[in-house]
């Protein structure tokens, strides 16, 4: 529950709970329920019932006018404090103005300590006031006169009054205390309860601790901020998850071109050496030698610019520059300039572009690099028979897509959907000796999803593989 909607209930019992404490005082609950507060039972007694009290006290005197004696007997006195004894209803006779009996006793009877101290207290104070509530006066035969009279003692009428409106206070403000404690820990303790789920969650993160998910069920206003702590959780484990896989693709990396360098070096060193030392006496030999060095070179140069472009990816400072080109003229330019190095290894690369005219939004030389990528793939992997290369470009509703597909050795289904990952070299390429440092795909991959498309890789009829892109077309709404 909200805290709002907490503190609204609240304020609405703070005003509604007193106002029906004070109603059932005012209807007698409490003297019926409290009695043992005995001015909540007593006051409410004889200040709802003078008239009754009178009325009942008149029913049992009448009885007895014609024989005025009754009432300075024994029996009387015993009826009288049975039925009529009372801590302000006092019960008096009198004969010839002589107070022959009388109920009225100093002591109160069944005063809890706080009612006895406060009435002790209070009846110092007040004058000492009787007033008759009836008076029967009889003349006997022998002119002794007898009065009886019942009386209400004013003055424990009004301390009464003053020690129940104290007790009545106090009851009132304790019952509103215990109430305000109540909802203040209906309100406070869920507070708590949250502070305490996001402190513990918060803290371990603080420690390093990103695995500590926060499990909160609570719906209040903590909720949105406990979102949020689980979502930057969340993000900051995937961030250090992401992080250490790129520590050790970075790890891999560099120990694949440690490797892969050595190679075409130890190479390179051989035949200048063997320069050197006169080793190649024939222009031919030399030719040969420096061809060597020279394609040895260009590999150590490839691998460089892989770790470049792949660094750049990883530090986000590639930028695209995106411009509308013609597909059609794009997939031309792409065959005419890979087609010299397919050619070279007796390869054939063709293009099929079986759609109308269409143009792409794209940045032409990051996408020439998804080309020449996956060309240089085809041609590293190629099987014994003459490589053959088809492009071949297609559009449907969801935009144009381009496959590249080849006739090589292919790839295993189990290991297609692995080979866009940094530094995923197959097992056929390594049991052929295929040198690489297996971040080409990688980089296609960024490539095309910076640019809001899809590539993916399968198998195909001729045992080899084909990439598939996707990409949007662009038309003048876009």
């Amino acid at each position: 529950m909200r805290i709002k909607t907490k503190f609204i209930i609240s304020l609405v019992l703070l005003v509604l709970l007193p106002a029906i404490f004070t109603l059932f005082i005012t209807n007698n609950f409490l003297s019926e329920n409290f009695d043992f507060v005995h001015f909540f039972d007593t006051y409410y007694d004889i200040f709802d019932n003078f008239s009754n009290v009178s009325d009942e006290f008149e029913a049992y005197v009448n009885p007895h006018t014609e024989n005025p004696e009754f009432f300075l007997s024994d029996q009387f006195k015993t009826e009288v404090i049975d039925q009529f004894s009372s801590t302000f209803l006092i019960v008096e006779v009198s004969e010839n103005n002589r107070i022959h009996f009388t109920t009225f006793v100093d002591e109160i009877e069944n005063l809890n300590f706080l009612e006895r101290y406060l009435f002790r207290s209070l009846e110092q104070s007040q004058p000492n006031i009787q007033y008759s509530l009836k008076h029967h006066h009889y003349v006997l035969s022998d002119t002794r006169t007898i009065d009886v009279r019942v009386k209400i003692d004013s003055t424990r009428l009004e301390v009464a009054y003053q020690v129940f409106e104290k007790v009545f206070f106090i009851l009132y403000g304790t019952l509103n205390l215990i109430l305000l404690a109540v909802l203040l820990s209906w309100i406070s303790n869920p507070i708590k309860r949250s502070i305490k789920k996001l402190t513990f969650t918060t803290n371990e993160i603080k420690r390093g601790n990103l695995t500590a998910k926060l499990e909160y069920d609570e719906e209040d206003d903590f909720q949105e901020l406990a979102e949020s702590i689980e979502s930057m959780r969340s993000s900051l484990e995937a961030s250090v998850q992401k992080q250490q896989v790129l520590e050790l693709e970075k790890k891999e990396l560099i120990a694949n071109i440690s490797h892969d360098l050595r190679t075409p070096i130890t190479s390179i060193r051989g035949y200048v050496q063997g320069l050197k030392d006169g080793v190649a006496r024939t222009n031919e030999t030399r030719k040969e030698y420096l061809e060597t060095i020279e394609s040895k070179t260009y590999m150590i140069e490839s691998l460089l610019n892989d770790l470049f472009e792949i660094t750049r990816y990883d530090t986000n400072t590639i930028k695209l520059n995106m411009q509308i080109v013609n597909l059609r003229d794009f997939l031309t330019d792409c065959v005419d300039e890979l087609e010299s190095d397919v050619k070279k290894i007796g390869g054939k690369l063709s293009l099929h572009y079986i759609i109308k005219e269409t143009h792409i939004k794209v940045d032409p030389e990051k996408l020439m690099r998804v080309f020449i990528n996956a060309i240089e793939n085809s041609i590293k992997y190629r099987s014994t028979s003459p490589l053959e290369i088809v492009i071949l470009a297609n559009q449907d509703d969801d935009g144009v897509f381009i496959n590249i597909s080849d006739n090589g050795i292919g790839v295993s289904e189990s290991e297609l959907p692995r080979i866009f990952e940094r530094f995923y070299r197959s097992d056929k390429s390594r049991n052929l000796d295929i040198k690489g440092s297996g971040i080409g795909l990688s980089i296609c991959r960024e490539i095309i999803s910076s640019h809001g498309g899809k590539i993916w890789a399968t198998g195909n009829d001729s045992h080899g593989l084909t990439i598939s892109i996707r990409l949007k077309a662009y038309n003048e709404s876009n």
